[in-house]
């Protein structure tokens, strides 16, 4: 005769063991942690991209202003008047420059910010989604009268060349993300 042995039944008191219970609550406390740290790699990844956006915004801003700038010196025929307190549109080299001796560009002082801006700058309008308007600072630094010629030996004189530094400050949708660019203009005037 052959024994049968007698397999334990499930369900029964005696064999329930809660093995499963706590493997279950392990592995959703493995889930929740993996869920927490996706969403706040999720927020930080977004906050990036905001202040990436906001600084393409700042950046689009300042640069508006220096093409704005650009236009205003190629449609002037004559050279335009300068002045040490901005009180013409292009102004005398380093004269908004605070403290002249102390190795720093005017730019780059505390003391220059958003109202500094605001108050000597010209703006341009109509630059959308920014806190500011954009604006500009131009700078008569060089005028160049000697130099090489193509004409030389043909009697034809050098023209004057006046080089400008044009210091652009573009805001974005954020008051304190700031962008400010620069570039030189050269421009050959028919008149003082």
């Amino acid at each position: 005769m052959k024994s049968f042995r007698k397999t334990p039944q499930l369900g029964k008191k005696g064999n329930q063991r809660g093995a499963i219970l706590i493997f279950c609550l392990v592995f959703m406390a493995i889930l929740t942690v993996m869920g927490v740290s996706g969403m706040e790699t999720t927020v930080l990844e977004e906050r990036m991209s905001a202040n990436m956006r906001d600084r393409g915004m700042a950046f689009q801003a300042a640069e508006s202003a220096l093409k704005a700038a650009e236009s205003w010196l190629i449609l002037q025929t004559t050279l335009p008047t300068t002045s040490g307190d901005g009180s013409t549109t292009v102004w005398t080299e380093n004269s908004m420059d605070p403290a002249l001796g102390d190795g720093l560009y005017w730019w780059d002082h505390a003391n220059i910010v958003n109202t500094w801006w605001t108050n000597q700058g010209i703006a341009i309008a109509g630059v959308a989604s920014v806190s500011s308007q954009p604006r500009y600072i131009i700078e008569q630094y060089r005028t160049v009268d000697s130099g090489q010629s193509i004409a030389i030996g043909g009697g034809a004189s050098t023209v004057p060349r006046v080089f400008h530094r044009i210091t652009s400050w573009g805001v974005g949708v954020n008051p304190t993300t700031e962008i400010r660019l620069q570039s030189t203009f050269v421009q050959s005037y028919t008149g003082p």
